[in-house]
């Protein structure tokens, strides 16, 4: 066949792939999206064809699945669409490389020797390397395709990255045993309806429960920055606040205030004494700016604050590249207006941060749960949420997706959150300045969601739950170990292969 028309195959069922995720959830796609992918690597003769198959095809995923960056760059970063468009065909073939380099590796290694177990094998190590090299982007997994399947069942055992493979090894077997015509490459069909059983699996047990409130604010994004708008925004949260002093926890979004909170202490003070007369505890977005006298003085992190009746400060460990810092800030800052966009010069935070305390008064005393707070992209990080989920009661994250508009990432990003908490078996609770709000129980299923776009409210009551699922006991050690055996084996069979010949 023609390279081009495989290429062109390749862009097309690449392009499909983003369907099978949020917010359309056609997960038979990614069947049909992967099927071609698995024939054309386990039909190419060099590495080179490899890698040019595997980019092609991580073209078309990336360049559909993150458009959404466009929104971002055009919309508020005030770049021109002639430079916008181009820039996320660039960032969609960077993502390209991971798949098309590591299946290149493969090719290299061990050639077509056992293809259908090699291939979901580097499907998963270059969903793995993306998801920590240089900060990491773990967006477009083809496991979260999966949080209403029977697949889902899996999460709480192996993760996303384990139904990953597990949807892997599906579409080999059903190319391989059409292609061997051997029944035996139909057995990883059977994790499906294991799946379905491990739904009914209760990993973690209830300690208590909260009534929870989650403000959106729905601040215009074009505004929300100024200056002008500081005093209108503070009045907004606290009247909606004011309303749920009966709630035990209220949270609030990622930068909800745009002061940062040395500047915001007066009215956090004021606010918190009410919450203490009412036993609530008020958690919060907000920029911290390191005071004068101290060795970082002057430098920011993107924070969240608990006040009230309970306490705590956490700073995002997981920065969002161009967004939150900038690669070679010396070099390229000031050459576009999206590389300076408010708040894009944060520093790291530290990976042993307490969790947030958050108290609820009964009539036989107060209770103390603790929070694991993860601000707007790190839900997306399954290890950190796995680390940080060990002792809390309950998850938050706050976000500030007005970024993106109505596009596909907020609502890729919300689904990232559901699996969060499938995976950990936790409750969580998602405030955004203009949407999706929501509760998510510990099966990963929204109990409550606010419209995108409106001021409102979401109330609701929330488990605490404790108890570690097997994922966040076992983290990915079971798929290396499996991933090592497979190809140990093919190793082993390359050289018994290559001994035979040369006898």
């Amino acid at each position: 066949m023609n390279p081009w028309i495989i290429r062109l195959i390749m862009l097309v069922a690449g392009a499909l792939f983003p369907l099978a995720l949020a917010p359309f959830f056609w997960w038979p796609v990614a069947l049909l999206s992967l099927l071609p992918f698995v024939i054309a690597q386990s039909t190419a003769r060099s590495a080179r064809q490899a890698f040019s198959r595997a980019w092609w095809f991580g073209l078309g995923q990336f360049g559909v699945g993150v458009s959404w960056i466009y929104v971002s760059m055009h919309d508020h970063g005030g770049t021109p669409a002639f430079l916008a468009i181009p820039m996320v065909a660039v960032f969609a073939g960077f993502l390209a490389l991971f798949p098309s380099l590591w299946f290149a590796l493969r090719v290299k290694l061990v050639g077509q020797t056992l293809a259908g177990l090699t291939i979901p094998v580097f499907w998963f190590l270059q969903e793995w390397c993306r998801s920590w090299f240089m900060t990491g982007f773990p967006w477009l997994f083809a496991g979260d395709a999966h949080l209403d399947t029977w697949l889902a069942g899996w999460a709480p055992v192996i993760g996303s990255y384990g139904i990953s493979f597990i949807l892997l090894l599906s579409t080999s077997g059903l190319w391989f045993a059409a292609r061997q015509r051997r029944l035996v490459w139909l057995l990883p069909l059977l994790f499906w309806p294991a799946g379905l059983i491990l739904q009914s699996q209760e990993w973690t047990h209830t300690t208590g429960e909260l009534n929870v409130a989650a403000v959106q604010g729905n601040i215009p994004q074009d505004k929300k920055w100024l200056r002008e708008w500081i005093s209108p925004t503070i009045n907004a949260y606290y009247q909606q606040t004011s309303e749920h002093w009966d709630a035990d926890l209220i949270l609030w979004p990622e930068t909800a205030m745009t002061l940062l909170l040395d500047q915001f202490q007066p009215y956090q003070d004021e606010m918190a004494n009410e919450a203490r007369d009412t036993h609530t505890t008020i958690v919060t977005g907000i920029p911290y700016r390191y005071p004068r006298g101290t060795p970082l003085a002057g430098e920011f992190h993107n924070s969240v604050v608990a006040f009230g009746n309970g306490e705590g400060m956490y700073h995002k460990q997981r920065l969002v590249p161009f967004g939150e810092y900038v690669p070679f800030e010396k070099q390229i800052r000031g050459l576009l207006p999206f590389f300076d966009l408010a708040m894009s010069s944060f520093l790291e935070g530290a990976p042993d941060q307490a969790l947030l305390k958050v108290g609820r008064h009964t009539e036989s005393g107060d209770e103390l749960y603790l929070i694991a707070p993860f601000i707007c992209y790190e839900i997306a990080y399954p290890d950190l949420v796995n680390r940080m989920a060990v002792d809390a009661d309950f998850l938050v994250t706050v976000s500030n997706d007005a970024w993106f508009g109505d596009s596909l990432g907020p609502k890729q990003h919300m689904a990232l959150a559901r699996m969060r908490a499938l995976e950990t078996g936790r409750w969580l609770l998602r405030s955004t300045n203009t949407g999706i709000t929501a509760l998510v129980d510990n099966k990963g299923q929204m109990k409550a969601r606010l419209p995108y776009e409106v001021r409102d409210t979401l109330t609701g009551t929330a488990e605490m739950r404790q108890g570690q699922t097997p994922y966040m006991q076992a983290g990915l050690w079971p798929l290396y170990g499996i991933s090592a055996l497979i190809l140990l084996a093919a190793f082993i069979r390359q050289y018994r292969q290559r001994e035979w010949k040369t006898w």
